[in-house]
């Protein structure tokens, strides 16, 4: 018997030279043992194939340790996985227009229309649409955000983990990424660039991202899913 109903991918895929939020965010792939090779040089004995991976701990579908943004908080490595695998809760911003501000007033009446209350030790996932423009050039930019003061208001909310669509939660226009360090220095990590969200719409779900074990990482690239039940 299936334990859940439904497993909903919610993760990007990732690619030899993808776009990132900033020049500083990449990815590379490149073959290590190919097919051809290892089968020429084995006179048809052995076939086998891999790559080398070369990614920055920010880009696609991923994981922000409280650390990122916080020299006290914890790296993604040492965040307790009881607290990545959660209750979901999907809120609809899909009217919200690029560079306008997701506010307070916003959230409680998404929260309102969703028929339920933002319950402690949820991952509140903030489903704006803008998925369908990732990867297209200004898409770090043209795009809605969360203001510091809302983010601050969700923190006393006491949800464990925020999630978006978005490829960043910030005003594209301040370079100082106040929602990000009002989450962060919260000890509340964040999940970005999701995509799908909308297939979860008037479900219950469990939300889970699990960050490599990498040494002292303040994040990393994550295979989201949403667990139906």
């Amino acid at each position: 018997m299936a334990l859940f109903k439904e497993v909903v991918d919610l993760s990007h895929e990732m690619f030899n030279n993808m776009l990132g939020v900033s020049s500083t965010s990449m990815a590379a792939f490149w073959p290590v043992e190919t097919h051809e090779r290892s089968a020429a040089n084995s006179q048809g004995q052995l076939s086998t194939a891999s790559k080398m991976i070369l990614v920055s701990e920010h880009i696609s579908t991923h994981f922000d340790a409280p650390y990122h943004f916080d020299p006290q908080g914890l790296t993604a490595d040492r965040y307790p996985l009881e607290k990545l695998i959660l209750p979901g809760h999907l809120l609809d911003f899909t009217a919200k227009g690029i560079r306008e501000a997701i506010t307070r007033p916003d959230f409680e009446t998404a929260v309102e229309r969703s028929g339920r209350s933002i319950t402690p030790g949820t991952a509140l996932m903030a489903w704006t649409g803008q998925d369908r423009n990732w990867g297209k050039p200004g898409f770090a930019k043209e795009r809605p955000y969360v203001d510091r003061e809302t983010a601050l208001w969700l923190v006393g909310q006491g949800i464990a983990l925020f999630g978006s669509d978005l490829i960043g939660i910030d005003d594209p226009d301040d370079w100082r990424w106040t929602t990000h360090v009002a989450f962060l220095k919260s000890g509340i990590p964040m999940v970005q660039q999701l995509c799908n969200l909308g297939a979860l719409r008037g479900k219950e779900f469990y939300f889970a991202a699990l960050p490599l074990r990498i040494r002292d990482s303040t994040g990393g690239p994550v295979r989201a899913v949403a667990l139906v039940v």
